[in-house]
């Protein structure tokens, strides 16, 4: 039997342009994969609220929330992107400086400050409150996986012919991803079905600690860890004939979790009381953002007017889900805006915007969802929003 394509596979070249893209947490909304463009204009002035920039869709316009947006400064340059967010209000991301280059930054103290990673083309993915941060850099056709932590870089370990691909990293230096094969080796895997070219779960105690393979579920080849709370808990997808929803235990053990009968769904945050989000292929091809409690039970928050895809991508700390809906255009084609749910089967979008072709969200921190706004040229503009209560 010949095995699926895997769409949570990295592209790993060039890296720096899939991780701009958000692909490596968000691979199935179609975000397009622009680069942070070489610019050194102003960045842009906010002005009054207005509508999203949408079509009429084939039905009722989705509802928009009130909200206020903070614009992340950059390092002298036009454009950035938020990559990820802490519950204590801090941001790390990419931003271009003065010569148009970007860099990754981590916004905490209302100016986005280096991480000196020592490393080509270096892209957060993860933040805690501590202000540790994971991400990965380039290095020919592989990736390097590293943590900053006391404003130190720690590569992280890997295993024979795997290398580590951190995607979050907990209040307490537990840190989750997976585990990728080594590209251009004999031991690749070859397409092989079962073969090595399958992504491995792994879980790494704290940044000097070896990996630890997580488990599929059973019957299943590989799969990949998105998220890990401050239990320990780790939550991803398995791989196998289906992509199934899955949180591991602290010991590692898979549970797997109801989807929505579309044969995939994905883990990719938590939030508090157990809480767990992200999104589920229904039988009709739609994929839409759900949430597990803390019993497994599995929750349709609501596609926005219009929609058939969203993912739930982060939950703030007083339970208010936020992520991104694909929204039709009017004349066709399709843009990626910002959703919340303050509570399930009512979607709104995040207000605010002024002129922004479309809003990506990435992450929750304190009160706000964090992510970008893009422009006209596809130049990104990193954000958060503060809406409602």
């Amino acid at each position: 039997m010949t095995r699926p394509p895997n769409p949570l596979r990295r592209v790993r070249s060039p890296f720096w342009v899939a991780a701009l893209a958000v692909g490596v947490t968000v691979p199935l909304l179609a975000f397009g994969a622009s680069t942070l463009a070489a610019s050194t204009a102003a960045a842009p002035t906010p002005a009054s609220s207005g509508p999203a920039r949408l079509g009429a869709g084939p039905s009722a316009a989705p509802a928009t929330a009130s909200c206020v947006i903070r614009w992340l400064g950059t390092l002298g340059g036009r454009y950035g992107n938020v990559t990820a967010a802490a519950a204590n209000g801090d941001a790390v991301g990419i931003a271009n400086n003065a010569a148009g280059v970007p860099e990754p930054v981590m916004w905490g103290s209302g100016k986005p400050d280096r991480i000196g990673t020592g490393l080509v083309s270096s892209v957060p993915t993860g933040l805690n409150t501590r202000g540790d941060v994971v991400g990965n850099s380039s290095s020919g056709e592989n990736t390097i996986g590293w943590a900053w932590t006391r404003h130190r870089i720690v590569r992280l370990r890997g295993l024979p012919s795997l290398t580590a691909n951190p995607a979050a990293i907990s209040n307490h230096g537990v840190i989750a991803g997976a585990l990728d094969t080594t590209e251009g080796l004999p031991d690749e895997g070859g397409g092989t079905p079962g073969g090595t070219e399958n992504e491995q779960p792994a879980v790494w105690r704290s940044a000097a600690s070896p990996p630890q393979k997580l488990a599929p579920l059973p019957g299943d080849q590989g799969g990949n860890a998105f998220a890990v709370d401050g239990h320990g808990r780790v939550g991803g997808v398995s791989e196998g004939a289906r992509f199934r929803p899955v949180i591991w235990d602290r010991a590692g053990r898979p549970r797997a979790l109801p989807g929505l009968g579309g044969g995939y769904a994905a883990v990719r945050a938590f939030g508090p009381r157990g809480l767990a989000v992200g999104d589920a292929v229904a039988v009709d091809g739609t994929d839409h953002p759900v949430e597990w409690d803390a019993a497994g039970r599995i929750t349709d928050l609501g596609l926005p007017p219009g929609s058939r895809t969203a993912q739930a991508t982060a939950v703030l700390p007083g339970g208010v889900v936020v992520g991104t809906a694909q929204m039709p255009l009017a004349g066709g084609g399709k843009v990626a805006q910002a959703v919340r749910w303050a509570r399930a089967g009512h979607p709104e979008l995040l207000g605010g915007r002024t002129g922004m072709e479309q809003t990506v969200v990435v992450g929750a921190s304190a009160r706000s969802a964090a992510g970008y706004l893009a422009d006209a040229r596809g130049g990104r503009h990193p954000v958060m929003w503060r809406c409602g209560r």
